[in-house]
Order: structure tokens, then sequence, then C-alpha cells
């Protein structure tokens, strides 16, 4: 059985102050014999500890960050906006194209958001959850009492209208 020379403390101290795999931590302790210092040598002339100015911010990515780009991109796609007039839809697009059109044509896109409104079109923001078919609901005529027990709303929107 080997005698390491290191400790689980260790490589936890290792992996907290560079940010690296306790795979990588591991490898490093064993080859310099549990000498953190050389360990910390190594990974600065690979260039996997930070430099000048380094405020101590690392970036890992895992499986969470993947998964939270994914779900980002995916309510991007989900996410419509719709311009229509007189009950005809014209436009329907997801938001991720709009950002696009957005960054690529900004004047072009403006100026046609602006003669749409001139011209009586209602452009909705249509929310993942929403049934693009179901009608906007009016508001009520009077507020709810306090008494009267609302229905609580999610965070996620349905819909949002210009007109």
């Amino acid at each position: 059985m080997d005698d390491k020379k290191y400790t689980l403390e260790d490589v936890e101290t290792l992996r907290a102050k560079t940010g690296v795999s306790y795979e990588e931590a591991v490898t490093l302790l064993d080859k310099y014999d549990g000498d953190m210092a050389r360990a910390l040598i190594e990974l600065e002339k690979r260039g996997q500890l930070g430099g000048k100015g380094d405020k101590g911010f690392y970036i890992n990515v895992n499986g969470d960050a993947a998964g939270a780009a994914k779900s980002l991109w995916r309510k991007g796609c989900d996410t419509r906006i719709v311009v229509e007039r007189d009950g005809v839809t014209l436009v329907n697009l997801s938001v991720l194209f709009m950002i696009l059109a957005l960054l690529l044509g900004w004047r072009l896109l403006i100026v046609a958001a602006l003669l749409a409104l001139a011209l009586g079109c209602r452009v909705k923001l249509v929310g993942p959850e929403a049934q693009a078919d179901a009608p906007v609901q009016p508001a009520p005529a009077e507020p709810e009492k306090a008494g009267d027990k609302a229905e609580e709303k999610k965070d996620d929107f349905n819909s949002i209208t210009i007109e």
C-alpha cells in the first residue's frame, strides 16, 4: 500500500485555490510527493493558475452550466414575437431570431416595428406556456377584494401585448 504524503484536505485546498478537478489535483500531488507549492508552480507554468491582475475568480464549466445554457436556448426558441393586424397573424418568429435580426439590422428592425405600430398592428410577446390561439382575457371591471382567493401567478409570463 502506498504511503501518500498528502491528505484529502490538501487535495481540497489545491482545488479551492486553482479550480482544477480532483483527478488533476491528485495527479499533481502524486507527482510532487504532496508538495503543494511545486504543484502550484506547475499549474502557473501551464497557464492554469491566474497571472497578473488575478482576482481569484475561476470559472468551471460543468453539467449545470451546460444545462442552464440549453434551458435558456429552449426558452428563447419557444418564446415568440407575434405581429397581428385585424386578427390575421403577419409575423410569428422566435425571440432568438429577433435578437439576431436586431444585432445585424437594428435600424431596419426599429423602422419595421414603428411602422407596424403606426398601421395598427398588435405586437405580442408570447411565452412558452401560452397557447397561440387563446384569446386575451379582458381586465376585470372591479379589482379583486383582499378576502377573495386569488390564483397565484408564476414567474413565467403567458403573453405581453403592445398596441
